[in-house]
């Protein structure tokens, strides 16, 4: 029984650990928040406007309000810097996520392009990848055949996957060009 309540006490603790993980600050982040810095912080982190909220919800569990007007203002200098062109190609290129914050910007359109650019060049070497290692298990595959026509049909498969990789190849060089120019 002492066994698993022990279990039970860890448990608990892991579950609360990681709930107190799910906060956006911690309480000494909202006791010394300086509101402006911690504004332009989410909005050169790409974060939404409503993050605010979390950072509400986090710190009212030690009885602090964050300072919205002054986050506000700093959330806006830092999503300027965030949208600008050459971040949004670099976040594509990455496949990190886009919350979708830089429509209204003055570069938003540039940056949400560019953006799709390095996405679609970013999946182009996923799918890359994948046929890579598709390629790898057709030549065991090969190696291992005990048929002249388990041969002929893994060598088929190959070429075929050579073609497409080749076609692949040539896309990802055509969208590497439609990112910015230094």
């Amino acid at each position: 029984m002492n066994g698993a309540r022990a279990v039970g006490r860890g448990m608990a603790s892991l579950l609360l650990a990681g709930l107190a993980g799910c906060a956006s600050m911690s309480e000494s982040e909202c006791q010394r928040a300086d509101w402006y810095q911690k504004g332009v912080q989410d909005g050169r982190d790409g974060q939404v406007r409503d993050r605010i909220e979390d950072h509400t919800q986090a710190c009212a569990k030690v009885g602090i309000s964050p300072d919205a007007a002054r986050w506000q203002a700093g959330w806006s200098e830092g999503l300027r810097r965030y949208c600008r062109p050459v971040r949004g190609w670099e976040l594509g290129l990455k496949g990190e996520f886009y919350r979708g914050v830089c429509a209204d910007q003055p570069e938003g359109e540039d940056f949400e392009r560019y953006y799709g650019a390095g996405r679609s060049v970013h999946e182009l070497g996923q799918q890359l990848d994948r046929l890579y290692r598709e390629m790898q298990r057709l030549e065991r595959d090969l190696a291992a055949a005990k048929t002249d026509e388990e041969r002929r049909q893994l060598r088929a498969q190959l070429r075929e996957l050579d073609i497409e990789q080749m076609r692949l190849r040539q896309r990802q060089r055509m969208e590497l060009l439609s990112g910015p120019r230094p």
